[in-house]
């Protein structure tokens, strides 16, 4: 978070404070001159009373000042009326102890116009003008007493006339650098394309929001966008055509997220921040976007893939204590990374693997949900491809489960073999889940002993031998070349067949640093080729029109 303007303007404000208590101290000092001069017919013993009573007068006046400045007015008006009341009073106090008409101080006016015209601007400049002009002028009229006229009324005149000029001159000066600081600032924080704010900005307010407690009647959401195969939009109409695609976005977001932070993240994605009452209205904020993308005329959409230009979210919501700006960005970017992956033109809310257990609370043993949930922030913790993974594989089976009509026993068992069949590669090192190179024969052979270890694992769980087989067999194929013990056909559990199935099908379909993600289309294409080898042909086709009936 750039902190700098914050810095400079705590200077300036310092600065016009120390020069406020310089200008009071002045207007101190000539009527601490007349008090001492009134005293000098009196006792040694009644003038050093006196001096003590003016020096801590003198103290009491600056203290009360600075209080007055600084003290947390409800209403700022009250404040600064108080603190123009209080100079004004000492400047005025000032001419009159100076001889009135004939005082040399004249001038502490044109100081206190000076710096609340600064600080206040011109409109507060011409009033502290007219009243010090109503001051000299009323002294001016006391002086015509016995004489009928004033020696000072003329260069009065022409000191209130340097008030007024004074204070346009610094009043157009001072609203001309506001107004430039204003435009600078507004340029440092707002994306000169879509006018929306910047990358920059963003952090700055994330930030802030967390220097405050959230809202205790609302939750707070993050919102990260990202338009679907915008790549493929530059490079078919070029640049200057994905420039209207994104102000033309930018401008729709701006509607539907009125009231909270719309701003752009970076090249195609965008981020918003925004209260609502739960997570279900959050999402219907984020699908009326969607929506609203996907109806908008944009030219050459015909082209696209889909024949839509579309956009996919990711919402996260911010956790009411531990949370901190970056986990709340990395659980909104795990959405979003989620929704891509799932055929875009989607809206995905972040919940972490192990809180997704409403169907295995049909499970009455306890002990056994605490070891799934133990096991599962287990690969929660492991590297973001093994998480996502895991989730998107939990997603295809319960589609499967669906769209197939499996029994409740039999759904149960299939999304508990979903969540914990990579469980195995806790005992894989990192380096080797993580290389961003194709893996080595030894790394091949570590991976391959990760459906026997995860099912050692898992059947240490209570009641969970069955669970556990379907684990140990989910990298098996049909033909009886899968590994690790080469089962094949029938005697491969139906469920470990269908998981085989999920885990295939989203390895396809990601992007990994060594392969490209293939389309739903050629993952298809690619089962019904594999079907009788790799899969079991019969649930291949279920499975693909699970798929393409759900997410097409």
């Amino acid at each position: 978070m750039n902190k700098e303007p914050e810095r400079l303007e705590q200077n300036s404000g310092s600065t016009l404070i120390s020069l406020k208590i310089m200008i009071l101290l002045f207007c101190v000092t000539p009527i601490t001159q007349m008090l001492f001069s009134l005293q000098t017919a009196m006792g040694m013993m009644t003038l050093t009373i006196m001096r003590t009573f003016i020096f801590f007068g003198v103290v009491l006046v600056v203290a009360l000042f600075c209080f007055i400045i600084n003290f947390p007015f409800k209403h700022k008006r009250v404040r600064t009326g108080i603190e123009l009341f209080v100079m004004m009073a000492m400047g005025s106090l000032c001419y009159i102890a100076t001889g009135v008409a004939s005082s040399g101080y004249k001038f502490v006016f044109v100081l206190i116009v000076t710096i609340y015209t600064m600080e206040l601007g011109k409109r507060t400049g011409f009033i502290l003008s007219a009243i010090a002009g109503v001051v000299l002028l009323s002294g001016d009229y006391i002086d015509t007493f016995g004489t009928n006229r004033s020696d000072y009324f003329q260069a009065d005149l022409m000191l209130i006339v340097t008030f007024f000029l004074v204070s346009y001159i610094v009043g157009w000066y001072v609203k001309r650098d506001n107004q430039l600081i204003k435009h600078l600032q507004d340029s440092a924080n707002h994306d000169a394309l879509t006018d929306l704010f910047n990358h920059r900005y963003f952090h700055q307010y994330m930030h802030s929001l967390f220097n405050s407690a959230p809202p205790a009647d609302e939750s707070q959401f993050l919102f990260i966008a990202d338009i679907d195969f915008f790549k493929v939009y530059n490079d078919t109409f070029g640049h200057p055509k994905g420039d209207i695609v994104l102000k033309e976005i930018a401008s729709i977001s701006s509607e539907i997220f009125d009231g909270g932070l719309v701003s752009r993240y970076g090249g195609e994605e965008f981020a918003f921040v925004a209260s609502a009452k739960d997570a279900a209205e959050a999402c219907d904020l984020a699908n009326r976007l969607c929506e609203r993308v996907y109806e908008y005329p944009f030219e050459g959409e015909e082209l696209m893939p889909g024949h839509r230009l579309t956009i996919s979210i990711g919402v996260a919501e911010r956790k009411s204590t531990g949370d901190t700006v970056a986990d709340w960005i990395a659980r909104a970017d795990n959405a979003l990374y989620k929704a891509k992956s799932f055929r875009k033109n989607r809206v995905e809310l972040y919940t972490p693997v192990y809180d997704r257990f409403d169907h295995l609370d049909q499970v009455n043993d306890d002990e056994r949900i605490i070891s799934i949930k133990t096991l599962l922030s287990v690969i929660d913790a492991r590297d973001r491809y093994t998480r996502n993974h895991t989730e998107h594989v939990v997603e295809f089976c319960e589609t499967f489960a669906r769209f197939a009509k499996l029994s409740d026993e039999e759904s149960q068992k299939l999304i508990s073999s979903a969540y914990l069949h990579d469980i195995g590669k806790i005992n894989i090192s990192k380096e080797t889940l993580i290389t961003e190179k194709r893996l080595t024969d030894k790394q091949w052979e570590e991976i391959r002993k990760h459906p026997a270890d995860g099912a050692d694992i898992v059947r240490k769980m209570k009641d969970s031998d069955e669970i556990a087989d379907i684990v140990l067999q989910h990298h098996e194929k049909f033909d009886g070349t899968g590994y690790p013990n080469h089962v094949a056909g029938k005697d491969l559990h139906k469920l470990a067949r269908i998981l085989t199935l999920a885990d295939s099908f989203d390895a396809m379909t990601t992007k990994r640093n060594y392969q490209r993600a293939r389309t739903y289309e050629e993952a298809f294409e690619e089962i019904r080729r594999c079907a009788g080898t790799q899969f079991d042909p019969e649930l291949s086709e279920i499975f693909i029109r699970a798929i393409n009936e759900t997410y097409r």
